[in-house]
């Protein structure tokens, strides 16, 4: 038995925290499941393939460990829950083609993956059309005034809120979810693989027929619960991965293509929906793994000339959701910028996130591949450091103005408003680009992506003819709501 001495107190109550696992405190968990599994030092050193001496310094938190790998083996070898040492399942054979479940010969497999691209390239087509039609399965109640997105009353705070102003919570304990893309449910919009059996995850079917340019299983953060506290907010957050929403998400809205263009491409019923219908209450949290995309549109204030907006075009062929839609820009899901367990603490922050956004998309820097070791020193490196700096002059100011769920795939979405001066944006954006590795910008210039789109009620009203993405509607329609309070000072 490990005495209190050695091995701490018998029974904790997990509290929240500030942050997820970062791996500062290595040392102190390996010792602790050390002494709990009766190792000395040198037993242990040689159960994890180390030196005595190696493992005192880790245990001492005199030698830090970033190594993902090296994490996961002692998290393995020790019995050693991986997301306390802040580390997930390694699900990196997610992004290896598996040559051998393609089928190239007639029959029944090859028929079934070929429909399952069909279904696919009209989904990719269609997503604004379907997301509109879906929300017509819901209350109109449920809907945001003016768009087709889905939200509830507590999701919607009474006016924009500054980021500054929402806390993150990390909540180590999180019930598992009733709803996965592994659901039986959901084997319409899973297509077979050879051999006859089905692919288990919609994302693994993606990875192999239809694979977009950035396809990368990653740790991410999971929402459980959002609370709107007068002039700010809170959020829970556990653990999840891309594609444990990607395969929720992304099977609701190919069942719903499928249904329908069986009703004639009018709008299928609950009935024709099975694994929709599995989803009881679409607004539960936890029920099933909820990865928030943070939707930012990004408005130039300019009194004098007018202010702009601008939106983007993203490439169906680069991304794995949302893609042939004009949307909001930036945007991304919410995750740390690598897999290491320093990102997943350092990058807890709407605002990094957001930044991490802004510097892909507007100014074209790679994508975080995810295997970098140390994490973004966002004080000062660039361009994150000039965009501190315009934020705590006032001249970058960034509003989350709603949580809601986009209602072809149920993917929950917060929308953010970034306002940014004139002088400040040209200065930061100076070398806009045109085209990133998830699509392009949209301007009423050609060739001119700082010029963007006025935001005026002209465009607002001739935007809902073009395929504007549902969510991107609704951050333009809240932004115009809220105008007086975002841009009037």
């Amino acid at each position: 038995m490990v005495s209190a001495a050695e091995g701490g107190a018998w029974l904790h109550v997990t509290p929240a925290a500030s942050a997820p696992p970062d791996g500062s405190d290595v040392g102190e968990i390996i010792r602790w499941y050390r002494i709990r599994e009766g190792l000395t030092q040198q037993e242990a050193a040689e159960c994890l393939r180390t030196t005595q001496s190696r493992l005192s310094k880790l245990e001492k938190g005199s030698q830090a460990l970033r190594d993902v790998a090296e994490l996961r083996h002692i998290a393995a070898a020790l019995g050693i829950p991986p997301e306390r040492l802040g580390v997930l399942p390694d699900n990196s054979q997610d992004a290896v083609p598996m040559a051998a479940y393609v089928s190239h010969s007639p029959g029944r497999v090859h028929t079934s993956q070929e429909r399952w691209r069909s279904d696919r390239r009209t989904l990719n087509a269609h997503r604004a059309t379907l997301g509109d039609l879906a929300a017509e399965l819901y209350p109109k109640a449920q809907r945001v005034a003016g768009t087709s997105v889905l939200t509830r009353p507590e999701w919607m705070p009474d006016e924009p809120v500054d980021l500054a102003d929402i806390e993150l919570i990390w909540r180590p304990e999180s019930p598992a979810p009733t709803v996965t893309g592994k659901a039986p449910e959901s084997a319409v919009a899973r297509p077979l693989m050879t051999g006859g059996a089905r692919y288990d995850r919609y994302s693994r079917a993606l990875r192999d027929l239809a694979r977009p340019k950035l396809l990368d299983n990653r740790v991410s953060y999971r929402l459980l619960d959002v609370e709107w506290t007068g002039s700010g907010g809170s959020f829970g957050f556990n653990y999840t991965s891309y594609f444990e929403a990607l395969d929720v998400g992304e099977a609701l809205g190919h069942e719903f293509v499928r249904a329908w263009q069986k009703a004639g491409k009018r709008r299928p019923s609950f009935a024709d929906l099975q694994f929709r219908r599995a989803i009881v209450d679409p607004f539960d949290l936890p029920a099933r793994p909820m990865l928030p995309s943070i939707n930012t549109l990004t408005i130039r204030r300019d009194p004098i000339d007018g202010h702009c907006m601008y939106l983007h075009r993203r490439d169906a062929k680069a991304v794995a959701a949302a893609g042939g839609m004009y949307h909001v820009a930036p945007a991304g899901v919410f995750q740390p910028a690598a897999l290491a367990p320093a990102h997943q603490a350092n990058d807890f922050s709407f605002w990094r996130n957001v930044q991490r956004e802004f510097s892909e998309e507007f100014l074209g820097n790679a994508e975080h591949d995810g295997n970098t070791v140390d994490p973004i020193d966002y004080a000062n490196e660039e361009p994150f450091a000039s965009f501190e700096r315009a934020r705590q002059s006032g001249d970058f100011r960034v509003f989350a103005c709603a949580v809601v769920l986009e209602p072809l795939t149920l993917w929950v979405e917060l929308l953010t408003v970034a306002v940014i001066e004139a002088p400040v944006f040209d200065e930061l954006f100076s070398s806009m680009v045109a085209v990133n590795e998830e699509g392009a910008a949209i301007s009423t210039e050609a060739g001119r992506p700082t010029v963007g789109v006025p935001f005026t009620s002209e465009s607002r009203e001739r935007l809902r003819t073009e395929p504007l993405s549902p969510i991107g509607r609704a951050c333009i329609e809240l932004a115009w709501q809220n105008r007086q309070v975002l841009l009037g000072r």
